[in-house]
């Protein structure tokens, strides 16, 4: 299979896994080391409302190319993306989707 998607980079640690899994991992990931968040946090909370904020936004960039390999296009970053871990999931589980 070919690992060639806009952005992908070699030395991530990890590949991209199913979504569900994804949106766990992503749950994780923001809750641990970019957010202050609530025990009840999950992939359909809403990640302005734990302040996700421009600055968040830059921060949580470099987590997923250290983290997945995926650098994302600047049409991606917007509000409706990163309203939701499950949102971002989407974003970054469906590469095929992305073509334009």
């Amino acid at each position: 299979p070919s690992t060639k998607r806009r952005g992908f980079n070699p030395m991530a640690s990890r590949p991209i896994p199913a979504r569900d899994t994804l949106e766990q991992q992503l749950v994780i990931l923001i809750a641990e080391r970019l957010l202050e968040t609530q025990p009840s946090f999950s992939p359909e909370s809403d990640l302005y409302q734990h302040g996700m904020d421009s600055m968040a936004i830059m921060q949580l960039l470099v987590l997923l190319e250290e983290e997945y390999g995926v650098s994302l296009p600047e049409s991606a970053l917007t509000r409706k993306n990163f309203g939701s871990v499950r949102q971002l999931a989407g974003l970054l589980g469906g590469p095929a989707q992305q073509a334009a």
